[in-house]
């Protein structure tokens, strides 16, 4: 039996919030989870495991989470195995990380689960709930419409929705219901509203994601996976037309307490 009363914190540092490239001093997608300690990595993209080395010690990480293979969401997990390469054989370190991994591109997801030296594989696919040893926090995953097989992510701790991820993802029906009563939606806007006819069905604005954290009752709601090239500031006064509650743009080494 968990007592949940001990899990008191939970924390998101933003990594990297830009989507395909990111600009100097920045990184593509990557969101470290704390809870209570337990660290877990959300997404992994070109520039975020160095970003990653600002606010945790590698040693102590549990877990990793893909939603998809695209290179913004996975490329940092080749210096991430070295490094933890580096820290087995020094032995900072003596168990691998467990990391949830889609389906995608056979090469490819071949190549990374044939690292079993550093990584404990699960297919992302085949697995509904990933409970870390001590049952601090369960993540469920639920599909989206991206180019890819992608996966969103909610986060339950003592049995409250803390945090919804939708991924990369087009707006679909379904996504009200996944992000339904979460404390916290961190939702991709990737698009200006001029780009929907010709990638609406992959990503979202921030009209949509304003529109979908108001209608699932969400209280807080975090915006990310930015293009470089678009103004931030009318991204966010296009979700505040949208969305009565607290709306956050995501930033480098922005932190959230989620839960205190």
């Amino acid at each position: 039996m968990v007592d949940w009363e001990v899990v008191t914190v939970v924390e998101l540092t933003v990594l990297g919030n830009y989507g395909a490239y990111a600009p100097a001093n920045s990184a593509c997608s990557g969101y470290l989870l704390d809870i209570n300690g337990y660290q877990l990595l959300l997404e992994c993209g070109n520039g975020a495991f160095s970003k990653a080395l600002k606010y945790t010690d590698i040693s102590k990480l549990g877990m990793v989470v893909i939603s998809h293979l695209h290179h913004d969401h996975y490329a940092d997990l080749y210096c991430m195995r070295q490094a933890l390469k580096y820290q087995m054989k020094e032995g900072l370190r003596t168990e691998p990380v467990i990391l949830y991994l889609p389906e995608g591109p056979e090469h490819l997801t071949a190549e990374i689960k044939a690292w079993d030296d550093v990584f404990i594989v699960v297919d992302l696919s085949e697995a509904k709930t990933a409970v870390n040893d001590y049952n601090l926090f369960q993540l469920a995953f639920f599909s989206v419409q991206h180019q890819l097989p992608t996966y969103g992510m909610q986060l339950y701790v003592g049995g409250e929705k803390v945090l919804t991820y939708t991924a990369d993802t087009g707006w679909h029906p379904e996504l009200v219901t996944a992000c339904s009563n979460s404390r916290y939606i961190l939702a991709e806007a990737s698009l200006r509203e001029y780009e929907l006819e010709e990638r609406g069905d992959v990503h979202m604005t921030a009209r949509q994601a304003a529109a979908l954290a108001q209608n699932s009752g969400a209280q807080n709601l975090i915006l990310t996976h930015f293009f470089p090239e678009h103004n931030q500031h009318q991204i966010r006064r296009e979700a505040e037309a949208y969305y009565d509650g607290k709306l956050y743009m995501s930033a480098s080494g922005k932190k959230y307490v989620l839960q205190s």
